[in-house]
């Protein structure tokens, strides 16, 4: 099937060859897709519709990529409502809340498991996500770690799901006195088990709970020699380390960063590694927030995440991250989408495939209730969604 989008009042390609400014917007532009794939993009007077494709009227809004959300820990059971109570009365956030979630997913069937998981990805669809990272970390088991990886790979969403192993999420406390028995375990079970499964592998470089810097080397080294591309989940609660090694290994990204100083953001850029910054996380635990311009000024490409879990960040809002990382972490509006659009498709590897409207790429795309793209940030707590395109296809 061959779609036009037409009569967009402002097409973001996110591509600044494509268009004006950093988000290369062009005016009154259309687009064509043959079957899944873009394969043209420009003004709506240069175009030449093929005969007999399904149209799609902008009614003169905007028109953006579908939106990436590349960090998300996707497939869990259970509430951790008190937690959050209990920290709005000012406990502070600990990683040990982790394991009441794991208790539950382990209990549950792989029915509940996926029916979850797609009530999810559902909302995630409604806000204009597309493609969404999925990570385990709630099995802390080699066998239930690889559960959830394949309940991943089986939820048949329209959403694309980009799965990754983070086994070396927390300590389980099985193994809290012999925290290296536990990276044996990961580093020859569960990752050699998880090629053709995962893309990724990830860890939490924590001291207080998580895992430590080497420990956490040993996990990704033994990722890489199974195939799979690192993560790490770094400098978030204190100084850690872990931002150095992510920009070592050369990891496709390094996510959190509240506590990144400059060095840590040279070594990152250096070394190609996307910071993915997640401040609705930051909000609901009042933590610091990462800081993002400085991230930017030193040349580190940021991407924004909703973080979504049930502990920390329990919201598949994506736009609203928009808006955080506008009025919180003081990115323009202009940062902010590459955030969710071409940063967020290359923390996932993706970059060649969405997180753009250009020739060759899927024709993902959302279009807004609004004929300004600012307004994700400026009109911020509801959901500006008016048409959502998946794979060629009106899917929300």
């Amino acid at each position: 099937m061959t779609l036009v989008v037409r009569n967009a009042g402002r097409l973001v390609t996110s591509d600044p060859g494509l268009g004006d400014g950093p988000l290369g917007v062009i005016e009154k532009g259309a687009l064509v897709a043959d079957g899944p794939t873009i394969v043209w993009v420009g003004p709506e007077r240069e175009l030449e519709a093929p005969h007999g494709a399904q149209e799609v009227d902008a009614g003169g809004c905007a028109v953006l990529p579908g939106l990436v959300d590349c960090h998300t820990h996707l497939v869990f059971a259970g509430d951790r409502g008190p937690e959050f109570a209990a920290r709005m009365r000012g406990e502070p956030y600990r990683a040990g809340g982790i394991m009441s979630t794991v208790r539950a997913t382990r209990a549950a069937s792989d029915q509940e498991l996926s029916r979850l998981a797609r009530e999810r990805l559902d909302r995630f669809l409604s806000f204009g996500v597309t493609t969404v990272e999925a990570k385990t970390g709630y099995g802390l088991t080699s066998e239930h770690e690889l559960r959830l990886l394949r309940l991943s790979a089986t939820l048949g969403h329209r959403v694309d799901v980009v799965p990754t192993l983070l086994a070396a999420h927390v300590v389980p406390g099985e193994y809290a006195v012999d925290p290296d028995a536990y990276v044996d375990l990961v580093c020859q079970e569960a990752i050699p088990a998880a090629e053709g499964l995962a893309e990724f592998c990830d860890a939490w470089c924590e001291g207080n709970g998580a895992f430590s810097a080497a420990q956490c080397r040993r996990v990704l080294e033994a990722g890489a020699d199974a195939g799979l591309r690192p993560k790490l989940h770094a400098e978030q609660l204190s100084r850690s380390g872990g931002a150095a090694l992510a920009a070592e290994l050369g990891a496709v990204s390094a996510d959190h960063l509240e506590q990144a100083n400059e060095e840590d953001a040279e070594r990152l850029a250096r070394a190609g590694t996307i910071g993915v910054l997640m401040p609705g996380a930051s909000m609901t635990t009042a933590a610091p927030y990462a800081p993002a311009r400085m991230l930017i000024e030193r040349g580190v490409r940021v991407a924004l995440s909703t973080d979504f879990n049930p502990g920390t960040s329990y919201s598949e809002n994506l736009q609203l991250q928009v808006a955080l990382g506008c009025g919180l972490l003081r990115m323009t509006v202009e940062e902010a989408l590459l955030g969710v659009t071409r940063y967020a498709a290359a923390a996932v590897g993706r970059e060649d495939r969405c997180g753009r409207l250009a020739s060759g790429l899927a024709c993902d795309l959302l279009v807004l209730e609004s004929r300004s793209e600012a307004d994700l940030a400026y009109h911020y707590g509801v959901n500006l969604a008016r048409m959502v395109v998946k794979g060629g296809e009106l899917a929300a």
